[in-house]
């Protein structure tokens, strides 16, 4: 009989690394009861070993699914296993962990909960320190609801931190990286000096992001489902919540940091907060980008293709187009549905068939018919924006599945969402490939000759991608480092530290919200706070499954009723005595 002692600090060790590997790669799918699959909580180590459902054997990992399964490469999905591959270091973590015994994952070290009123009183005193000029652009992004919930490592803070940066960064056309201004609502807490705690309330200014200009604080605020007075309810809080009102002219000055960076990211805000325009043309007139005269005249540094059998997102073939821009770079791609007549590259080349309006294009007979494609041009700041469209170069929200699709579900579908999904692929700036027209095309004559002058070789294309992966990933650094690069990672190189805004996403839209996580997003800190509003009203709201270990979905948490009524969030809110706010 294996008998449970202690954790051992080696213990708690075995058991933080196995923690984090299944956290990577399983909590997505794998958080709890109605969750995606299976309903169990990889997260729940003492839940899996009293289970005796084969999932976790202590003691045994070759008994154990959630390593057998990794390891015969059941589990992750295969396309999901592609892109974000379990290392050698991960499954070998997660089968010490089991053959120790599975000790339980170290427990958060005790926290004092953080209240919205000391979150309030910090942004208040900012702004009193703040000239008066000044006052009417600042804003305010917490992580106290994170930080309150205990299942909330506070390593895992530096990745919200750093995903809010990039994404504040990532949505701006203005030249240089800004970060986030951290604050500090420790100094006035009894008994805590200014090193007590992780920064979890940061400051900006809407200006430095061009938000200014483009009513993008407004949008926001419109769109945020977790907006709350405590009117009624705190008069010390509402005092506070008047005063930063006050001060910064707006309703709503305090956003959650992990809903901007799911949601922000993604339409109807990404497009709005960037100001990406309604085609493909409109945006290449705005960076200076001429794809048809550059078409007739070819020169690699102008354009540039390359065309290949297979890529990450698509079942058909792709081609990417590379041009110069106003501030450096702008990529296309040319996707298909399987069933287009004119997608073969190696045949059609030379398309797209709609390049020239009219009919007029030079190589009409050996012009392909897209579907859609994905734009990726470089920011006044180094980092890179994204836009999607159809094949008449019109903007969409998401891409259609026959045609391109998201393996790692990062928008919490299989859909491609411009924006989220795209950062998600996109990490580390352009993807490298190797074209194969240029020399395996089907033409002869002058039109083989205007293919070659459009299809550099792979050499000369590498150069061009690298130069701009290069500028991204500059960007990428000064913009995400200063909350990454922890003791833990040391000076570890950029592209070996995970993509900050997708994981943020997944964690926030793809994890289900137990007991523990909806009282800290309620700012509650006990059960009986919320069970004292009675089984009906629990009822009423669909909570009532809170009591017995069951969970919601966040979509659900977050939806607004009928387009316009409070978010099931904002309802229970008010059911505690508090006003849902949503200015229209």
């Amino acid at each position: 009989m294996l008998l449970f002692l202690p954790a051992t600090a080696s213990d708690d060790t075995l058991a933080s690394r196995a923690q984090q590997a299944l956290k990577r790669h399983c909590v997505r799918c794998h958080s709890g009861q109605d969750t995606d699959d299976s309903g169990f909580n990889v997260m729940n180590v003492a839940g899996l070993r009293e289970a005796d459902d084969g999932y976790l054997t202590a003691g045994d990992p070759e008994d154990s699914l959630i390593y057998t399964r990794i390891v015969d490469e059941e589990m992750p999905p295969s396309e999901i296993r592609k892109r974000a591959p379990v290392t050698e270091q991960e499954r070998e973590a997660i089968r010490k962990w089991i053959e120790s015994g599975a000790p339980d994952f170290p427990s958060a070290a005790a926290r004092k909960h953080v209240t919205l009123e000391a979150i309030y009183a910090t942004a208040l005193r900012h702004l009193r320190r703040s000239d008066a000029s000044t006052r009417p652009y600042l804003r305010f992004f917490t992580l106290h609801n994170l930080f309150n919930r205990k299942s909330v490592e506070l390593a895992d803070l530096h990745y919200y931190q750093a995903a809010l940066s990039k994404a504040l960064n990532s949505l701006s056309w203005e030249r240089r990286i800004k970060l986030p201004q951290r604050l500090d609502v420790w100094s006035d807490e009894a008994s805590a000096g200014p090193d007590a705690g992780p920064t979890i309330l940061f400051a900006i200014d809407v200006r430095d992001y061009g938000w200014d200009r483009n009513s993008g604080w407004r949008e926001l605020q419109r769109l945020y489902p977790y907006g709350i007075s405590a009117e009624f309810d705190d008069e010390r809080l509402h005092e506070y919540d008047l005063a930063i009102q006050n001060r910064t002219e707006t309703e709503l000055p305090v956003l959650r940091a992990d809903w901007f960076v799911a949601n922000a990211t993604r339409p109807p805000l990404y497009h709005k907060l960037l100001d990406i325009p309604d085609s493909a043309v409109e945006l290449e007139a705005r960076l200076e980008v001429s794809i048809a005269k550059d078409f007739v005249d070819p020169k690699t540094e102008r354009i540039a293709r390359a065309g290949f059998a297979r890529s990450g997102v698509s079942g058909q073939n792709r081609l990417v187009q590379r041009s110069d821009a106003l501030h450096g770079f702008y990529w296309k791609s040319y996707d298909f549905k399987p069933d287009t007549g004119r997608a073969k590259l190696t045949r059609f080349p030379l398309g797209p068939a709609n390049l020239f309006p009219g009919k007029r294009h030079p190589y009409d007979r050996f012009a392909f018919e897209h579907d859609g494609g994905e734009v990726i041009f470089s920011l006044p700041n180094g980092l890179q924006a994204y836009m999607l469209v159809d094949g008449n170069d019109d903007r969409i929200d998401s891409g259609p599945v026959e045609v391109v699709y998201d393996a790692l579900a990062t928008s919490g579908t299989p859909l491609i969402v411009n924006g989220l999904s795209c950062m998600a692929c996109h990490k580390h700036g352009m993807i490298e490939f190797t074209d194969t027209v240029r020399d395996g095309n089907a033409t002869f004559g002058s039109v083989e000759k205007q293919v070659r002058q459009l299809y550099p070789p792979n050499e000369a294309m590498r150069k061009l991608l690298s130069q701009d992966r290069d500028q991204f990933l500059r960007a990428l650094d000064q913009c995400v480092s200063p909350f990454l690069r922890t003791e833990r990672s040391g000076r570890a190189s950029i592209e070996s530290l995970d993509e900050p805004v997708s994981k943020v996403a997944i964690w926030h839209r793809s994890v289900y919200l137990d007991l523990e996580t909806v009282l800290s997003e309620l700012d509650l800190e006990t059960s009986e706070q919320l069970f004292r509003l009675g089984d009906k009203p629990l009822k009423m709201l669909g909570l009532e499954t809170l009591r017995n270990g069951g969970v919601i979905s966040r979509p659900e948490w977050e939806a607004f009723d009928r387009q316009f009524g409070p978010s099931l969030m904002q309802q229970t809110a008010s059911a505690l005595g508090l006003t849902p706010v949503r200015p229209l």
